[in-house]
């Protein structure tokens, strides 16, 4: 890549000159001396300054082309996903490629050269008296990119379990605790609210999926109760901990193996005798109270509760008595895997699509509640002026800002397709440790 290139070039014509008496070869060095004297110094200013410049452009060189390097793999991430919503539209398999890494080198050059001529004699033909006198400089900069980019195919039997095994409940805590709104992570994650009912041993289950509208209603209804407790700062997500207490007498021989196993000396007071005790993290539950106000029975009864159900599958359990308890749930809450995100999103596009649902009376404020889980929109041309936009099979689809659409749908898309990228980070293993073949692309 040039960046400059330059060359200045002065000359000089010194004749005779009929209002003086000073013969030309003493003229001749007293013209050099006073005009090109100046001239040369002022170039060699110029030289210095070209140089000092050349210096100052290589750092702002490989600082832009760094961070278009990032925009690029970033952009490329983000389209793969779009590209990907847009094969499960047409029932096409699923692929991902990643950018393992990018190596560049940079090389920056100055050059700079003079040359003269000084004092050659009389120009061929001319009139007697008329010598040529010039000098040279060439000025020069310049930066070579030499970029090599590794791309991996992402696939494998590791890969196909990660994205088609349904998320775990850890993945959905560490999400919600980095700021994601409920309503949005829980619309995009989840598959389906399980709600026990008294009298009946068969539960109700209400389906995140339009095409059974009363139960599409229903888990809609229920996600917007908790998002309202977050808004409320009323919603608990996290795990349980209760105190496990060593289960042989104080003097068994095998007492000694307690420390070493996390048990300490716990102290109940009341006059009851120490313990030997130990902190249990157990399952995630949601719920409208602090656990850690329960007894420790009640926390391990909840978690025992907990544990009955798979890894990804969430206890939920809103009670009365305290804030938005008058809508109470107890159940738990199923997830999906990425796969099954990705298609969820596709038939929404046309064969599937959300409706709007209003809260239930009881429910609190909520932030916002567009119909539409993330509106991903199908053209058969270019859109104007999308945030992300990718073409598949001769369609374009895109998320992002719309004429004539409000701020708050654009943000509501772009955050939900930000946990979606998120998710993707989540389900997608270290590339640089993928035993595939890569893919080097070089400049």
């Amino acid at each position: 890549m040039k960046i400059f290139s330059e060359g200045l070039q002065l000359k000089e014509i010194a004749g005779w000159s009929s209002a003086t008496a000073i013969p030309i070869q003493f003229l001749q060095p007293m013209v050099w001396c006073r005009k090109s004297g100046r001239r040369l110094f002022r170039s060699s200013l110029l030289l210095c300054v070209m140089l000092a410049l050349s210096g100052c452009l290589s750092p702002i060189a490989m600082h832009r082309a760094v961070m278009e390097y990032d925009r690029t793999v970033s952009q490329v991430q983000t389209d793969m996903l779009l590209l990907n919503i847009a094969r499960a539209r047409y029932r096409h398999h699923l692929h991902f490629t990643a950018v393992a890494n990018v190596a560049a080198t940079f090389d920056f050059r100055t050059t700079a050269g003079f040359t003269g001529q000084l004092f050659e004699g009389v120009f061929a033909g001319a009139p007697q008296g008329f010598t040529k006198n010039f000098y040279t400089f060439n000025l020069g900069a310049s930066m070579a990119e030499n970029p090599t980019v590794n791309i991996i195919p992402i696939q494998g039997e590791e890969f196909a379990k990660r994205i088609l095994a349904p998320m775990d409940q850890t993945r959905f805590e560490f999400l919600y605790h980095r700021g994601a709104d409920p309503a949005i992570l829980l619309r995009l994650v989840a598959r389906s609210i399980v709600i026990e009912q008294e009298g009946s041993e068969l539960p109700a289950v209400y389906q995140n999926t339009p095409s059974q509208p009363d139960g599409y209603r229903e888990f809609r209804r229920r996600v917007l109760h908790l998002s309202a407790l977050h808004v409320e700062h009323a919603l608990h997500i996290g795990p349980l901990v209760y105190q496990e207490t060593w289960p042989l007498p104080v003097d068994h021989v095998l007492t000694k193996q307690a420390f070493e196993n996390g048990y300490h000396w716990s102290h109940p007071g009341d006059g009851r005798p120490s313990v030997l005790t130990r902190d249990i993290v157990g399952q995630i539950v949601i719920t409208n109270y602090d656990p850690a106000r329960l007894t420790t029975e009640e926390r391990h009864r909840l978690h025992e509760e907990a544990q009955r159900y798979p890894r990804d599958q969430i206890l939920v359990d809103i009670r009365a008595g305290h804030p938005g308890g008058e809508f109470p749930l107890h159940g738990r809450i199923q997830l999906r895997s990425f796969e099954s995100v990705l298609s969820f999103l596709a038939r929404g596009i046309a064969e599937e699509l959300e409706f709007a649902v209003e809260k239930d009376p009881r429910t609190g404020e909520t932030l916002y509640n567009p119909p539409k889980t993330i509106e991903v929109v199908e053209t058969e041309s270019t859109p104007p002026h999308p945030t992300f936009t990718v073409e598949f099979e001769g369609h374009w689809f895109s998320i992002g800002a719309r004429q004539g659409r409000e701020d708050r749908a654009n943000n509501w898309d772009l955050e939900a397709f930000r946990i979606l990228y998120q998710f993707f980070q989540l389900t997608v293993t270290d590339v640089s440790k993928v035993p595939t073949l890569p893919i080097t692309i070089a400049k």
